[in-house]
């Protein structure tokens, strides 16, 4: 009996490594393709036939839509977990924050098309996101680390002030009337700046 639950638990474990690099792979694969030849001419079959793997066990991972998602939330994830191994930014508070948030808009304009298809697919709501949810709870804790710098507390409301204003004008952007990405890094700094003085007026 002992030995029947060990070679189950193998067997499992051994089932679930598996399943995680098909996973990688697929999403690896997708976000080559979706760069390369772009999110609306990429199809399932597409990836399933970089993948070498059936069409059936690249919708296991996830439709289309799913994939852009996974490809950008991971890119995102990756960001974040990239600070925890730099040390923080100096300067005043929105040098902090724009250092926060500068290299996110790196990655939104470093593909404009697809990252206009990345938001249509979260505003359209048709897949659920759990992963883009937590990611921007992550950005709104950094962002009130920074404004919480006296450790007085009540920076909630101006934390999420700038990440929806952030949010608001990285999503309407767009290359055809604006060529230049640091303008809109300059854009949305200002905003902060403009926040971040109410901040600090605050009694």
């Amino acid at each position: 009996m002992f030995t029947e639950r060990v070679q189950e638990v193998v067997v499992a474990t051994i089932r679930d490594m598996q399943r995680r690099e098909t996973v990688a792979t697929v999403l690896h694969t997708a976000a080559e393709l979706f760069e390369a030849k772009g999110f609306t001419e990429t199809t399932i079959r597409d990836i399933a036939t970089a993948c070498g793997l059936s069409i059936g066990t690249v919708m296991s991972v996830g439709d289309k839509n799913g994939l852009l998602l996974a490809t950008f939330d991971h890119q995102i994830s990756e960001i974040h977990e990239r600070r925890t191994d730099t040390p923080a930014h100096e300067g005043d508070a929105v040098d902090q924050i724009a250092a926060l948030l500068d290299p996110l808009v790196d990655l939104f304009t470093s593909n404009p098309r697809l990252a206009r298809s990345y938001a249509s697919i979260l505003i359209a709501g048709d897949n659920e996101p759990n992963a883009f949810t937590e990611l921007s709870q992550t950005l709104i804790a950094e962002i009130e680390a920074v404004l919480d710098h006296g450790n007085r507390g009540g920076v909630s409301a101006s934390a999420r002030a700038v990440y929806f204003a952030y949010i608001g004008r990285l999503f309407s952007w767009s290359p055809s009337n604006d060529t230049d990405p640091d303008s809109l890094k300059q854009s949305i700094r200002e905003v902060v700046e403009a926040i971040c003085t109410r901040q600090e007026t605050r009694p």
